[in-house]
């Protein structure tokens, strides 16, 4: 039986399409499964370099990659990296999870020290070394100390991993201002002063309490816009958290963790209800000698503040509160400044864009509190 014409047309239509589409198919090494790997926060994986032309991150915040394959987590995430070679392309598909040392990136500035910490506990004891000592220094606990401006990378190695943090040290600066705001988040009050921070181009420390969860926007924005996020604590009333160690460390850490799981940072900043100089824990004699001596085990930096704004105490009105604040700012030094964004604040609100220009003009440079910070604290009363 003979094939009818309709049928060869429809054959040899058939053998022209697939030459087309084979000659339109890019190499079969690129149509492959992207390769996953899965990385801890931090950690270091050299992928292969055979045949590699070049490399490249689609989404460098959560996962970079170096001219020579080596990739770095920098982020929680999903991050597509490409290496392409001289055949195609082999794709590989990064994930990050929030486990691991905690910071991938950090800047700091020269005379400040920092202790590297895990979210979770490693699997083996962590060896550290530093690439430029002359820059950074790190101890055998992973404590770094800033010696000079540069750049370095502080590499911790645990069993088969390497973690990095990428350092950069910048100059000292002597006269610095730290805006601090207590009792946060408010949808009246923070709005308002993260608009005029975002005016003014300066960065402040948000020292929350636990943020309802419709306010947890506010405190997006406020990691979004470059401003520290630290603790106050999952709760503020002094009765409950100050009754024991233990207690308060559960105040503190049920933050952590749930700023931790919504948004990704491990907060090690943290400031006392009340102050570490507080008198309201006197139902429990001892409890801030016993706190502030165990903090820092616990893996927590906390500041009180050496310029108070009064705007929790008795200053009612925006005039008092900028007399308050610039009286007490001082050339030579970091201040601290305590205010509140609790609801309602208008004295604060309306005073902080003069209390910012005010600095400004005198010279001070406006920073955010970092877990390298040096601490500000107050004599202990209940002791």
């Amino acid at each position: 039986m003979k094939s009818s014409p309709h049928y060869l047309v429809t054959f040899f239509t058939a053998i022209l399409f697939l030459s087309i589409l084979s000659l339109t198919l890019p190499p079969a090494e690129s149509q492959a499964k992207s390769k996953r790997i899965t990385l801890l926060l931090s950690e270091t994986k050299q992928i292969s370099k055979k045949n590699v032309v070049s490399y490249k991150s689609m989404d460098p915040s959560i996962a970079t990659v170096s001219k020579d394959g080596i990739i770095h987590a920098v982020k929680a995430g999903t991050a597509k990296i490409t290496a392409k070679t001289s055949e195609g392309s082999r794709n590989y598909r990064i994930v990050v999870k929030k486990q691991g040392m905690v910071y991938p990136e950090f800047s700091m500035m020269a005379g400040e020290h920092l202790d590297l910490q895990f979210s979770q506990k490693p699997d083996s004891k962590i060896k550290w070394n530093s690439t430029r000592p002359s820059v950074a220094q790190v101890s055998k606990k992973g404590i770094i100390r800033a010696k000079k401006t540069g750049s370095a990378w502080i590499l911790g190695s645990c069993g088969a991993r390497i973690f990095r943090c990428c350092l950069q040290v910048k100059p000292a600066k002597k006269s610095i201002i730290y805006l601090t705001f207590d009792d946060g988040p408010n949808r009246y009050s923070t709005p308002k002063i993260l608009n005029i921070l975002k005016r003014q181009k300066v960065q402040a420390t948000f020292f929350e309490l636990k943020p309802a969860a419709t306010d947890f926007d506010l405190t997006q924005r406020v990691l979004k816009e470059g401003h520290s996020l630290a603790l106050h604590g999952y709760q503020h009333k002094y009765d409950v958290i100050y009754r024991s160690e233990k207690i308060y460390k559960d105040n503190l850490d049920k933050l952590r963790d749930l700023f931790f799981q919504k948004f990704g940072v491990w907060c090690t900043v943290t400031r006392f209800p009340g102050g570490s100089s507080n008198q309201v824990s006197r139902y429990n004699r001892g409890i801030m000698t016993k706190l502030t001596a165990i903090l820092h085990n616990w893996g927590y930096h906390y500041f009180d503040w050496n310029v108070s704004s009064g705007d929790a105490g008795d200053v009612h009105t925006s005039a008092a509160v900028y007399k308050n604040v610039t009286k007490g700012l001082k050339k030579g030094q970091s201040n601290v400044v305590l205010m509140h964004d609790f609801g309602g604040n208008d004295k604060t609100i309306n005073a902080l864009e003069k209390i910012i220009k005010y600095g400004k003009k005198q010279g001070y440079t406006f920073l955010p509190i970092t877990a390298s910070t040096q601490e500000i604290h107050h004599t202990i009363l209940n002791n």
